[in-house]
């Protein structure tokens, strides 16, 4: 066992070295969690062929965890698609979005953009995937600032990025697409926006991507955020005051127009 350990974490640092797309770095990272998961299994082979049923109940149920991931994995690296039963989507769900970030510095700073919101947007089947090859392309075209995360700890992306090609499309009074794609040539829909009142768009920033913590390089996926200018909220005591300002006049014209006709 702590040979197959070496072994992975030498493949692990050697797929660390290599400057490729994520998209085939999981794939490969998904091949090499099949030799841990059968050498389990291999455990338990041998556990019930001992009779020993305590260890055996206990590494089937490890096997079983492993394998369920793997096929996960298998499934969404290698066809696009999510498999049903995915558990994962819970952990997005129910976790702050901010649950797997190393640090503050790949958060979008509200606080930077005052009398913003973020839009809530309905994405399309395997959006996580288009999105993950289109900013790879971006950076792999300069279009995307990064960081040299060569000899230091932090994100790939800058903070605050923005995705340089969206498009905010009205289809109906109260439904937006949301377009992005590597030019303005090449806009595709990645999600929808169900909104009654006209959006006036700051941007569209990009959060996540791979980040280095103690020399060990990660990638969390992207995700994007929309953020729109709040409409000026109308103040309700100056609208109150206008409004007996008003009254108050309209009364004292009228009252002198009546002191008027009486003295005739």
């Amino acid at each position: 066992m702590t040979i197959l350990l070496d072994i992975i974490n030498s493949f692990h640092k050697f797929l660390g070295y290599l400057d490729i797309s994520p998209k085939y770095l999981n794939r490969a990272y998904t091949i090499l969690s099949l030799f841990p998961t059968l050498y389990i299994l291999r455990i338990v082979y041998g556990l019930w062929g001992n009779q020993n049923y305590i260890q055996f109940s206990l590494y089937l149920i490890v096997f079983i965890i492993l394998l369920y991931f793997v096929v996960l994995n298998f499934f969404y690296y290698f066809f696009d698609k999510n498999v049903k039963g995915d558990v994962t989507q819970l952990f997005a769900k129910y976790l702050p979005e901010d649950a797997f970030n190393i640090e503050e510095g790949n958060q979008i700073s509200q606080s930077l953009m005052p009398n913003t919101s973020e839009v809530s947007v309905e994405f399309v089947d395997n959006h996580e995937l288009r999105l993950e090859e289109n900013i790879q392309t971006l950076i792999s075209q300069d279009k995307i600032p990064t960081n040299n995360l060569t000899n230091s700890d932090g994100f790939l992306l800058m903070k605050n990025t923005l995705h340089p090609f969206y498009y905010l499309k009205k289809v109906s009074e109260d439904e937006y697409e949301l377009q992005i794609g590597t030019s303005y040539q090449d806009l595709e829909k990645i999600g929808t926006i169900h909104q009654t009142e006209a959006l006036d768009p700051v941007g569209l920033f990009i959060v996540g991507g791979d980040f280095v913590k103690e020399g060990v390089r990660y990638h969390e996926r992207y995700h994007l955020k929309l953020l729109v200018r709040d409409k000026p909220a109308q103040d309700v005591g100056t609208a109150e005051t206008t409004n007996e300002a008003g009254a108050t006049n309209e009364t004292g014209s009228r009252s002198q127009r009546h002191k008027k006709k009486k003295f005739k």
